[in-house]
């Protein structure tokens, strides 16, 4: 029986790390808002220093063709991962499952430290959970693994008309236990509404490291309610599914190399996706705020999202077969070091916007903020360059395979 090791660099598939590379940029992107405070400091806001005329139309712009789409990708991701892990797993004569709960529960620890400690926004802890449902799905036929997709896909539909009808909003509890966190810690919260709330501007200026944690602890419950109102967890699973069987395509029928269908995924996702994004961006931008345009809203999500998402991974391959140097450079050195740079972006956000670090939070609008992410990007992309020319994984990466293969 051979011994059990992590996948080689000779091994590796270049259109993945940068499909990879290019969502955690595009990621940090649809993140970068929060920790810059655009959400809560509007455009006239005694502490705004700077507003461009293409900061609406960018964020538009942003919205339409970027929002869930890259984190979608990074699902799909997710799920092709968990293939090449299997395949490498059982081609040396392991057990898949307990290898990869193990691999699950060391990402579910990374997850959580970052979730209640550094940031709300946390991904990882969802991909954890997840992770140990997805065990069950590995053998599961093709045909079986695309329709639970589709139905999972549309069941935040269900999810927002259970909460609507029966006005039980089940959420609720975890953001009570946020207010109840700060309420404990004597942290700033404000009403809006007659209801109690956080106060997300204090949090974003203050300049106390101690009470960063203890806002952080109940900003984790928080984002537990909105991924549970959202309905993610059906669509993060649904993704993680087709990634299943896209990973099956990938190794064993020469999908990156199937022109004609890549086309088709490109045009359909295309012509599909887009005009309901463009929808949802109205909905969301300029449409009154009332019951029908929030089930609208929900729905064009749950339409729109995944199929331009595709769409766009399409596109990159067909790039990646045209052998596109300059995706490559830019993006394949991130996609190799994706866990690190993804914990990297929340530390520089912290650094470079919240009030114990250049306190820039509320005093820059949409385009300067792109600018900001932009530039923290290209020096991930140095930074990890230069790192893989001496080590073979980066920092973290290199710390979760340790605790997962034991050397």
């Amino acid at each position: 029986m051979k011994t059990l090791q992590p996948i080689s660099n000779l091994n590796r598939i270049e259109f993945l790390d940068i499909l990879r590379g290019m969502s955690i940029f595009f990621i940090f992107t649809a993140n970068i808002p929060f920790f810059a405070g655009l959400w809560f400091f509007d455009a006239d806001s005694e502490i705004r220093e700077m507003n461009w005329a293409s900061d609406e139309p960018l964020r538009y712009i942003h919205y339409v063709l970027v929002d869930g789409k890259f984190y979608s990708i990074f699902s799909l991701l997710f799920g092709i991962g968990c293939v090449i892990q299997y395949n490498n797993v059982t081609s040396k004569g392991k057990s898949f499952a307990p290898f990869f709960r193990i691999r699950m529960f060391w990402l579910l620890v990374f997850g959580l430290i970052h979730l209640f400690l550094f940031w709300a926004g946390d991904i990882l802890t969802l991909y954890a959970v997840l992770g140990f449902v997805l065990v069950w799905f590995v053998k599961t036929s093709n045909k079986t693994l695309l329709v639970t997709a589709a139905v999972l896909i549309l069941m935040p539909l269900l999810n927002w008309a259970f909460m609507h009808f029966t006005e039980v909003f089940y959420p609720a509890t975890f953001f009570k236990m946020q207010i109840a966190i700060w309420q404990y810690f004597d942290m700033p919260l404000i009403e809006i509404g007659g209801q109690t709330r956080v106060n997300l501007r204090a949090y974003l200026l203050n300049d106390n490291i101690l009470d960063f944690f203890k806002m952080n602890l109940g900003g984790g419950f928080a984002r537990i309610g909105l991924i549970l109102a959202e309905g993610r967890i059906f669509k993060v699973i649904g993704i993680f599914l087709i990634g299943i069987w896209t990973g099956r395509k990938i190794l064993n029928g020469n999908l990156l190399t199937n022109t004609s269908f890549l086309k088709k995924v490109f045009w359909i996702g295309l012509l599909f996706g887009l005009p309901f994004n463009i929808w949802r961006g109205y909905l969301e931008f300029y449409a009154d705020k009332n019951t029908l345009n929030e089930f609208l809203h929900t729905l064009t999500y749950a339409l729109g999202t995944l199929p331009f998402a595709l769409s766009i991974a399409a596109s990159i391959a067909l790039l990646c077969l045209n052998g596109n140097t300059f995706l490559k450079t830019l993006f394949s050195p991130v996609g190799k070091t994706a866990l690190t740079c993804y914990l990297v972006h929340t530390l520089a956000g912290i650094i470079v916007f919240y009030g114990f670090g250049f306190e820039l939070a509320g005093k820059y609008g949409y385009t300067i903020i792109m600018f900001i992410a932009t530039i923290i990007f290209i020096g991930q992309v140095i930074i990890s360059r230069i790192w893989l020319k001496y080590f073979k994984y980066g920092p973290t990466e290199w710390l979760w395979r340790k605790l997962v293969y034991g050397f």
